[in-house]
Order: structure tokens, then C-alpha cells, then sequence
């Protein structure tokens, strides 16, 4: 009944040649001694202040801002100064004579001009108002003469007649833009929360693995220990011993693939809160759940108000409604309306370019009137106005889609906070028994067979407990992404970044 020295040996160099392999020993992690403690809390609060996701989002917020801003400029007053250099003509010209007959006549000139523009556009009209002050040279260089003519003021104004005002469609759209920008921030801060929360559990489940394992080992070396003796007195048979044997190895081989991977997913949760990859990391689970009182429809209504895919169904609506538009009054009657008035004079010098000054007037309205299009009027407006019925179907069929989704994430959700206490109380059920278990095997009551399934029962249950942790708070992070709103804090998550 002596165990074979040669099987023994066997199963030591297996996980001998394990430890080598994987680089068995003591963990990067555990060689340093600058270990920081972090929460979920933490993590997250890290990881949108400071974690490298959030800055691309910041960045590409601010880039959208930005473009706005030099939009809503250009609806701002705008002061020009305007001019000529001096530029040179030396040609051969056809002059009209007072008898009304038409000459070549050679010409040597050069011209020059220079003039400050305050202009100002209309966005309710789509028109332009503008002010402008300026003074014109030209020199006759074969008769050594020079003119100047002057525009102390000239006041003008523009106005498209029946046609799209281009200007207040594009504010339309611009505020839009903005607002979506605003809101995809915040659903970009709640992604990386999000991220952080999953990466968090990544790393405490690992690290859980290490001590569940580091723990199996010892629990099973002292097994061996007790088998061992019982072995050499006849009280159990070798398969007894082997099983136990073959339990620590395991348990030795687990431990190892559990410190690989807990570094592995500590390096991986360190960068994305901020810190050297190489921080040491020791994870705090939270002890508390927040248990909300969920309403579907509320959730639901709060999505409508808060996601900027709400907004980008009304941005795509006004671009549709915008083509419909564009299609009616491309095809009919348009006009515009040009008109002006100021002050001029012409003299040989600067100071007698501004006496006596005289008015100038100008009034100009075109039109055009479509008069044979070949259906093309009615072909364009027909196809608008289909893109506009997509535009409604589409928009209205992803507006139900987000609408379901929000409503099964609250139920899932609800279901979640039940589950953490069933899993926490099946984990304390699962760690009793197991010590019962182990107790009844020191005194010999039951085999080492049920022994590990109680443990393996403990293992899983621990898991789960852990897994039930990672659900609820990933479920309650999708739902403030998906909503926009705290409902443990019962407020609203839209608010204006710095940049």
C-alpha cells in the first residue's frame, strides 16, 4: 500500500516545470511595496478626469464647439478693410466718343483703391446690410493726370426675394450640431465610466482568483499533509492520496494562470483610470449597492429628453424638410432686391475728393421665372419630399428601438438588485459548507470527494457573487448611458465640459 515513489516524483516535476514555465514565483505586483487602494468609486472618477478616452472626447467636443463658435461669428457685425494695389493697364481700348461713334484709342493707366466694409447679414430675411467708406486713384500716366473719387458713406442692402433663406436654415442646423455635440460628450463620459466599471471587475475578479487559489493551496497542502499520514497508516487508499495530490497541483497550476491574469487586467485598469501601467493596484469591492425605485416609462422619457440621438432625429428632419423647401423654390418664381445710397465726389486731389460732395442712388430688382422645365419642378419635389418620408420612418423606427432598449435595461437592472443579495447570501452558504465540509474530513466523517465539491461549490459561488457585483453596476452605468439621467441621485447628467 505504499504510494509509488515514481508517480510522486512525476507530479512534482509537472508542476516544477509549470512554475518555470510561467514564470512561477513572487508577482511583479506583490515584489513592490507602493500599492495603491482604489474603489470603483475611484476608478471611475479617475477614469473622466484623467484616463486617456476622456481626453480624445474632450478633444473632439471641443473641435465641434469651436466650429460653432466660428459660425455663430459670422452672424456678429463684421468690419473689412478692403483694397487695390496699385495696378498697371497699358492696352489699346475701344472709347465710345460723345458723337456716339467708338475709337481705339491707346491707354496708360494705373489704379488704386482702398476702403473700410461694416457688413451685418440678416438671418430672420436672409438679407445683408452693409456700410462701407472709401477712396479710388486712377492716374493717367501718357497725360500725367491723376483723379480721385471718394465714398465717404454708401449705405447698401440685399434681399433674396422667394427663395431659400439659406442663413436661418443653417442656424437651424448649427444649434442642432451643438447641442448633439453637448450630448454626445456626456454619453462619451458615461462610455468611459462604463469602461471603467468593466475593467474595475476585470481586476478584482482576477485578484479574487489569486486569493481563492493562494487559499486552495494552502487549504489542499494541509489536506495532503493529513492524507499523507492517514496513507502511511493504512486509514485511506492511494487513490485517496493521489486525488489530493493531484488537487494541490491544480490548485498550484491555477494560482499561477490567476497572478498572470490579475496582472493583466491591473495593467490594463491603470491605464485607462491614468496611472503607469506598472502601479501596483489593490482593489476595494463596494460593499453597497444603490437601490432605486425604477420606472420604465420615466427612464424611457428621460432617454427622449436627454440622448443626442433624439436631437440627430430632428437635425435629419430639418435637413429633409430643408431639401423640400429648396425643391419648391428652385422650381418657381425668384427675386432679388439690391439697393443703395451715399455720398460721392471725383477731383484732382484728396481734400477736393470731399467737398461738394453728391448723392448716388442705385435700385435694382431681377427675377426669374421658370417657364418650361420638362416635369423636372415637380420631379425634384417629389423626390424630396420621399427622402422626407424615409427620413420620418427611419427616424420614428430608431426612435422605438432606443425606446425598448432603455426599457429592458430598467428590468434587467431591477432584476440585478435582486440578485446581489441572493448571490451574496449562496457565497456565505457555499464558504459554510465548505468549512463544515473540511471539518468533517479532518475527523474522517465523509471522503475527500465530497470535500472538493464543496470547495469547487465554494469557488463558484464566489465567482458568481463577483459576477452578480460586475452585472448590477455595468447594468446601472448602461442605464445612466442610455438615459443620461442618475436616477440614484435623481438628476440629470447634462452639463457644458471645460475646455
Amino acid at each position: 500500500m505504499w504510494l509509488s515513489a515514481m508517480s510522486r516524483l512525476t507530479l512534482r516535476c509537472s508542476v516544477s516545470a509549470v512554475c518555470v514555465l510561467l514564470g512561477c514565483g513572487a508577482s511583479p505586483l506583490t515584489a513592490q511595496t507602493d500599492t495603491v487602494a482604489l474603489t470603483l468609486d475611484d476608478c471611475v472618477r479617475m477614469a473622466v478626469a484623467q484616463g486617456p478616452f476622456i481626453t480624445a472626447a474632450r478633444e473632439s467636443y471641443s473641435s465641434l464647439i469651436e466650429s460653432y463658435e466660428q459660425f455663430r461669428s459670422t452672424l456678429l457685425p463684421q468690419l473689412s478693410l478692403q483694397g487695390q494695389a496699385p495696378g498697371y493697364l497699358r492696352s489699346i481700348s475701344s472709347i465710345v466718343q460723345p458723337d456716339g461713334t467708338t475709337l481705339f484709342t491707346p491707354q496708360s493707366q494705373a489704379t488704386s483703391s482702398l476702403g473700410l466694409a461694416l457688413s451685418q447679414q440678416i438671418p430672420l430675411t436672409g438679407g445683408e446690410f452693409s456700410i462701407l467708406s472709401g477712396l479710388s486713384r486712377i492716374d493717367l500716366l501718357e497725360e500725367q493726370t491723376t483723379f480721385y473719387r471718394s465714398t465717404p458713406i454708401a449705405v447698401s442692402f440685399r434681399q433674396p426675394l422667394f427663395q431659400l433663406n439659406t442663413l436661418w436654415w443653417n442656424s437651424e442646423e448649427e444649434d442642432l450640431q451643438k447641442e448633439i455635440a453637448v450630448r454626445a460628450w456626456v454619453e462619451a463620459r458615461e462610455d468611459v465610466s462604463l469602461d471603467a466599471v468593466t475593467k474595475f471587475f476585470d481586476a478584482y475578479l482576477a485578484s479574487m482568483t489569486v486569493e481563492t487559489a493562494s487559499s486552495n493551496v494552502a487549504i489542499n497542502d494541509t489536506l495532503y499533509n493529513i492524507s499523507l499520514g492517514r496513507y502511511n497508516v493504512g486509514k485511506i487508499a492511494e487513490n485517496d492520496l493521489l486525488q489530493n495530490e493531484l488537487a494541490l497541483i491544480n490548485a498550484r497550476t491555477q494560482k499561477v494562470f490567476a497572478e498572470i491574469e490579475f496582472e493583466r487586467a491591473s495593467k490594463t485598469l491603470a491605464f485607462a483610470i491614468g496611472l503607469p501601467k506598472t502601479t501596483p493596484l489593490k482593489l476595494i469591492p463596494p460593499d453597497y449597492v444603490p437601490i432605486v425605485e425604477l420606472d420604465p416609462e420615466a427612464a424611457v422619457a428621460q432617454a427622449r429628453a436627454n440622448r443626442s440621438d433624439m436631437v440627430s432625429f430632428d437635425l435629419e428632419r430639418v435637413r429633409a424638410e430643408r431639401a423640400v423647401r429648396d425643391a419648391q423654390l428652385s422650381h418657381s418664381f425668384s427675386a432679388t432686391l439690391t439697393a443703395s445710397a451715399g455720398l460721392n465726389q471725383r477731383a484732382s486731389s484728396i481734400p477736393n475728393a470731399y467737398v461738394d460732395l453728391l448723392d448716388q442712388q442705385q435700385l435694382n430688382v431681377t427675377f426669374e421665372v421658370p417657364l418650361i422645365q420638362w416635369g423636372g419642378g415637380s420631379a425634384a419635389v417629389g423626390a424630396a419630399l420621399a427622402e422626407q418620408r424615409r427620413v420620418d420612418a427611419v427616424s420614428g423606427a430608431q426612435a422605438n428601438d432606443l425606446e425598448d432598449e432603455v426599457y429592458a435595461q430598467v428590468k434587467n437592472l431591477q432584476l440585478q438588485q435582486l440578485q446581489v443579495g441572493i448571490s451574496a447570501k449562496a457565497d456565505t452558504i457555499a464558504q459554510r459548507r465548505f468549512d463544515v465540509s473540511k471539518d468533517r474530513y479532518m475527523i474522517g466523517k465523509i471522503d475527500v470527494t465530497n470535500l472538493f465539491l464543496a470547495q469547487d461549490e465554494k469557488d463558484a459561488a464566489r465567482r458568481s457573487w463577483v459576477q452578480t457585483l460586475r452585472n448590477y453596476w455595468s447594468g446601472y452605468y448602461r442605464l445612466r448611458r442610455l438615459t443620461l439621467f442618475d436616477f440614484a441621485e435623481n438628476r440629470t447628467l447634462l452639463e457644458r465640459p471645460e475646455r
